[in-house]
């Protein structure tokens, strides 16, 4: 049986994906910036801009950043403006900062300034983050290899391939806390790697996300072939399938019950290969930081209107 080993050290979180909603007291502003989106759209004085509606939003802008100079990899960046519907936030702002470089950021950063009344660093810092990715890259390592397990998440889904490799294991739903793995290329495109997802809800102020605690504390990543250690002369992929698919309790309802108890608590008993992420966790501000985000996110505090710092604690929202 292969052993299975991670190592963390040269490994850092990524933040993969966010969306910002915010909500302009002054509802002129809003229809003022519908206006200049659409004046930009037909003068073309933002290359690529693309403008439609959406289900939501009167305007829905996808921008390609950066615009202003040449790129091998422009990120897409997704803008909208004037909600239809009450309780609908005035702006939103959905990004990969993982994938924007420092040109796309200065000319997104442009675009904000000119058609939004609020400071691009306030949207961020007095938003609702609705959505927040963090992602932890494990090379040398694949879906077939592991069981995604984690506590008080109870779906499961699966992705295979035409072959039915497993390319994509889900726990979780799409409306709350859900943590993806899947087979990632790697940056040469001569293989593939683990990539592991949080795909949370925070549904706090940007300001707060430096603060967040670890959302990967209980992530474990079980060997696919736990079910050696018994004496069961099924193979592991089996049970490594259906437990993915459907869980723990799917995988063992067809055994007596003397064989889903010893399966059962194989599966208790195996080993999580991932290592602590504590340490990596306490370096998520300087992540921000790195992103230039560290002031929109709470990594670094502005300073307040008495000229003081002011930093705010994410369990309670109190001002410390």
């Amino acid at each position: 049986m292969t052993t299975l080993q991670i190592d963390l050290s040269t490994s850092s979180f990524k933040l993969d994906k966010l969306s910002v909603c915010y909500n302009e007291p002054n509802q002129d502003n809003v229809k003022a910036t519908c206006g200049l989106l659409l004046d930009d759209k037909y003068t073309k004085s933002v290359p690529g801009l693309k403008i439609t509606k959406s289900p939501r939003y009167a305007v829905s802008c996808r921008i390609k950043v950066p615009y202003s100079e040449p790129c091998d990899d422009p990120q897409t960046v997704i803008f909208e403006a004037g909600p239809y519907l009450p309780g609908v936030a005035s702006y939103r702002l959905e990004l990969n900062p993982d994938k924007i470089c420092k040109a796309g950021w200065d000319d997104l950063h442009t675009l904000l300034t000119s058609c939004i009344d609020v400071d691009p660093i306030a949207l961020f810092r007095k938003g609702k983050i609705t959505r927040l990715d963090v992602a932890l890259d494990l090379p040398g390592l694949s879906l077939e290899q592991i069981i995604v397990r984690t506590s008080k998440l109870q779906k499961h889904g699966l992705y295979s391939d035409r072959y039915g490799n497993p390319e994509t294991s889900y726990i979780g739903t799409p409306r709350s806390r859900r943590v993806v793995a899947y087979n990632k290329p790697t940056m040469d495109k001569t293989g593939t790697l683990l990539r592991v997802e949080i795909r949370l809800k925070p549904q706090c102020l940007g300001m707060q996300i430096a603060s967040l605690p670890n959302p990967f504390e209980k992530v474990e990543l079980i060997p696919a072939n736990f079910p050696y250690s018994t004496a069961l002369l099924i193979p592991s992929q089996f049970f490594a399938d259906s437990i993915r698919i459907g869980g723990l309790k799917r995988a063992i309802f067809p055994l007596c019950e003397k064989d889903a108890k010893s399966l059962k608590n194989a599966y208790e008993m195996a080993t999580s290969i991932l290592p602590s992420t504590d340490a990596l966790w306490a370096n998520w501000p300087q992540t921000l930081v790195s992103y230039g985000l560290g002031q929109h996110l709470g990594a670094i505090s502005n300073l307040n209107q008495s000229g003081s710092s002011s930093a705010i604690n994410c369990n309670t929202g109190v001002h410390s």
